[in-house]
């Protein structure tokens, strides 16, 4: 057999780049060599299983079909018999026969007869892969020299050192990894990474926030009863004296009737007692009951009417009226004190946020924050922290956090009562490696106790 084939095949072989392309030549080009029906590849892991990377005709196999599983264990019961690299080139002829009872069933149904078994290894001794060619007709028992098997075995010799060679760049990858670690170049920039860690950094807090206002009074209820109607709209602006809502007095007007009727016959029964006294003496005594009765009558028609003043409830100061909804209040009983809203004065704002526990920081009073409004995120509100609470809240998101509270350096532009944005809260200086590893740190610490 002329050379030529070889040399080109031997030539694809040392030009190739990565494992999976040098399984593909040894896969698909030997056959310019000999002539077979199948060729496959299997690898050896570190148990000594087999697992199977390439066929002959295929871009990409999967290892989990039935082929792919009956080869796999093929090859494996195979692997004690196969001529261990470099030792010996030759290769190993297997039948049917050749392999395990449970195995040797499927042979016939996913390989011709017979298949020659080329073992892949470099001079480290250590069986890598194995190349199997499958054809109907029997291989030769004995290479004989010149022959196509001969050619092949030394292809495939060959495809054993460059399987080697591939495979041993990964320890040369480490070797350079660990020259490049002992680099001044890579201490330098450790100790730069270092400086940068220590770069003292204000320490902040992000959190949901909305603009209030500073001078607020909740409006409540001064008596018990229903309420008829809410007489302004949400968020209006009232004037002092305006009235805010008005109770259902209907009971009420009913009961000053009744007894302004009875102050009337109280009063004829003591106009009639007035004028018996002239005549009798004991008359007068009769008129000073009546006389009882006319103030008592008096006492009751002055308490129901000033009851009735309190039907309406009036703004006391000049203000924002902030409540839900007037379909909320009309008709909703309410008890004595219990809050209807809020009237805040529109000039004095401020904002108020909740800390998330996790996110808390040292909130001193006079601290720096800047309000980030979602209507306006380009327009950044200067503000100074007044008070953080000591204890734990709920916010309106159900998260547990530190309620704060600050005022608006500048209210005046996009800023309105009931805005929400975030507010970023400023604390102390401190490391920027504290910063970025606090809360790693906290998590470590509550992990482990310590």
């Amino acid at each position: 057999m002329d050379a030529e084939p070889y040399l080109r095949l031997s030539g694809r072989i040392r030009a190739a780049g990565d494992l999976a392309e040098l399984a593909f030549v040894l896969c698909n080009e030997t056959r310019a060599l000999v002539e077979y029906r199948q060729a496959a590849i299997l690898v050896f892991g570190s148990g000594g299983r087999a697992t199977l990377m390439t066929h002959s005709g295929l871009a990409a196999v999967d290892a989990n079909t039935p082929f792919a599983l009956w080869i796999a264990e093929a090859a494996t019961a195979l692997r004690p018999a196969l001529p261990m690299p470099p030792a010996s080139a030759a290769p190993l002829a297997a039948t049917a026969a050749s392999v395990p009872e449970r195995l040797a069933a499927g042979w016939s149904e996913w390989l011709p007869g017979h298949a020659l078994l080329f073992p892949l290894g470099g001079p480290d001794g250590v069986l890598r892969a194995v190349l199997v060619l499958a054809r109907d007709e029997p291989w030769p028992h004995e290479l004989e020299e010149g022959s196509p098997e001969r050619w092949l075995a030394a292809a495939a010799q060959a495809g054993g050192h460059a399987w080697w060679a591939l495979s041993a760049r990964a320890p040369r990858a480490a070797e350079r990894a660990g020259a490049l670690l002992r680099s001044r170049t890579l201490w330098a920039l450790a100790a730069a990474a270092l400086l940068l860690l220590a770069v003292p950094v204000r320490e902040y807090a992000l959190a949901p926030a909305e603009v209030i206002s500073l001078a607020s009074e909740v409006i409540a209820a001064p008596q018990a009863g229903v309420i008829r109607q809410m007489r302004v709209k949400p968020n209006a602006m009232v004037r002092k004296g305006d009235v805010l809502a008005e109770f259902d007095d209907t009971t009420l007007r009913n009961r000053l009737a009744v007894a302004r009727a009875s102050m009337a016959t109280a009063r004829a029964d003591f106009l009639q007692s007035s004028q018996r006294a002239f005549e009798r003496q004991e008359a007068r005594a009769e008129m000073g009951q009546a006389e009882a009765r006319v103030r008592e009558r008096e006492t009751e028609i002055g308490a129901l009417a000033a009851e009735m003043a309190r039907q309406q409830v009036l703004a006391p100061a000049d203000g924002v009226f902030i409540y839900s909804h007037p379909d909320d209040w009309a008709g909703k009983p309410v008890q004595t004190g219990e809050r209807i809203g809020l009237l805040s004065d529109p000039a004095r704002l401020g904002v108020q946020a909740w800390v998330p526990v996790a996110d808390a920081i040292n909130l001193a009073p006079g601290a720096a924050m800047t309000l980030l409004l979602r209507v306006a995120p380009l327009q950044p509100l200067p503000a100074t922290l007044q008070y953080a609470s000591y204890q734990v809240v709920d916010s309106p998101e159900g998260i547990a956090g530190y309620r704060v509270r600050g005022s608006l350096d500048a209210p005046a532009g996009v800023a309105r009562l009931g805005l929400r944005g975030t507010v970023r809260i400023s604390g102390e200086s401190t490391p920027l490696g504290y910063l970025l590893l606090r809360r790693p740190v906290a998590a470590l610490r509550e992990w482990c106790g310590c």
